[in-house]
């Protein structure tokens, strides 16, 4: 992408390199039949945790570099990441985009509460809220804090109209 500006292909590099694109990448490949799981991992779904493949996906790659050096590496790069994922986007920081589009408007805070946590530790699910001066404006759950946090700022940005702000 010699044409695309610094922070266009930074976000394109973060797009590719998501848990989300790799687990997709993963499950294309039929990795996870492949991977060797504890009983409690596997009672619990493990097989198919996005985390779980997606981290099995890429120390798939790490050891074709390591055992076929760059080359080999590159070419099941390009064949299935690149070329299948290319006009997809799989992550955009939607924090980033709302703190911008609060920033270039007369708003003075944004603010992320935790509004639940349950399950057990290998399977939590949160709940966050993002307040605008003060204001929910969007809600968003996930495994993670952050990527509960992630979800409530696009569903903020749904609401304002600014998702186009994110391609």
């Amino acid at each position: 992408y010699p044409d695309k500006p610094e922070g266009e292909l930074t976000k394109i590099r973060a797009s590719f390199v998501c848990e989300p694109a790799l687990a997709d990448c993963a499950k294309n490949i039929k990795l996870s039949k492949f991977l060797k799981l504890g009983k409690g991992e596997e009672h619990t779904g493990g097989r198919m945790r996005p985390s779980i493949i997606s981290d099995a996906f890429e120390a798939l790659i790490g050891s074709i570099y390591l055992d076929g050096g760059f080359a080999n590496a590159k070419e099941v790069i390009l064949k299935f990441i690149l070329n299948e994922y290319e006009n997809k986007v799989f992550f955009y920081d939607s924090k980033t985009i709302l703190q911008e589009v609060i920033q270039s408007q007369d708003s003075k805070s944004v603010e992320y509460t935790l509004i639940s946590e349950e399950g057990p530790d290998h399977l939590k699910k949160f709940v966050v809220a993002v307040k605008i001066d003060g204001k929910t404006i969007g809600m968003g759950e996930g495994v993670s804090k952050k990527s509960a946090e992630q979800a409530a700022a696009y569903e903020a940005l749904k609401k304002l109209g600014k998702i186009e702000e994110c391609i």
